[in-house]
């Protein structure tokens, strides 16, 4: 696939490859799904409801199918990109619209920030998440994979020279691993650790850059 100079999800090209790009671009995308998907299944039962925020192409739900069948649990997938809707694969309803609108949102048991939150505003990232757990019923759980701004010091260019090893020996181009972090200036900010900390989220993963931290309401 061709890398934009600006990236976008709101293009059809990069929605109909999508899976196999993030593959390629993160090869443990698909084990931080399966982990994030037993998290999310610790939290739903019977009825529950789960909502996917940033959901692309329904990863998520696609992970949990038999949970959501088995436990007859209400799913709603929302993405900003018409072109990921389309190609939607998930299980459940599926639709268009700004994750940062939160009074559209319906009261949910579990929610997944899934490589989402980093393409939002800054400047509106902790607000969002103080409405979010408004939204939350008691019992329940945030789930939140993002990528994060590096730690200081020899350890944190360290780690994060670790995400361009993961790329290289998937098989990714160098050419191409530039070329898209350079198509990512200004359209992903990563995360910051202590706004996590600060609404009291706790870390369970961490690869490279990319860590997940996760909140019980």
């Amino acid at each position: 696939m061709e890398v934009p100079n600006n990236w976008t999800f709101k293009s059809d090209t990069i929605a109909e490859n999508f899976d196999e790009h993030v593959s390629e671009q993160l090869p443990w995308y698909r084990m931080a799904v399966d982990l994030t998907a037993h998290i999310a299944r610790c939290y739903l039962g019977d009825n529950s409801i789960l909502i996917d925020l940033g959901c692309s192409t329904g990863a998520i739900t696609q992970a949990l199918s038999s949970t959501i069948e088995d436990r007859s649990i209400k799913c709603c997938s929302i993405d900003n990109s018409e072109q990921m809707i389309e190609n939607f694969q998930g299980v459940g309803l599926a639709k268009c619209a700004d994750m940062l609108d939160t009074e559209k949102l319906p009261k949910f048991d579990v929610c997944v920030i899934f490589l989402a939150l980093m393409f939002t505003d800054v400047k509106q990232r902790a607000e969002f998440l103080c409405a979010l757990e408004k939204k939350a019923n008691p019992g329940g759980c945030i789930i939140i994979v993002d990528r994060f701004i590096p730690l200081d010091g020899y350890l944190g260019l360290s780690i994060s020279r670790m995400s361009i090893k993961n790329k290289f020996d998937a098989g990714a181009k160098p050419d191409q691993i530039i070329k898209k972090e350079l198509s990512l200036c200004g359209v992903q900010r990563p995360s910051d650790h202590a706004l996590m900390i600060d609404h009291g989220f706790k870390q369970w993963l961490q690869v490279g850059d990319f860590c997940g931290y996760a909140k019980e309401t």
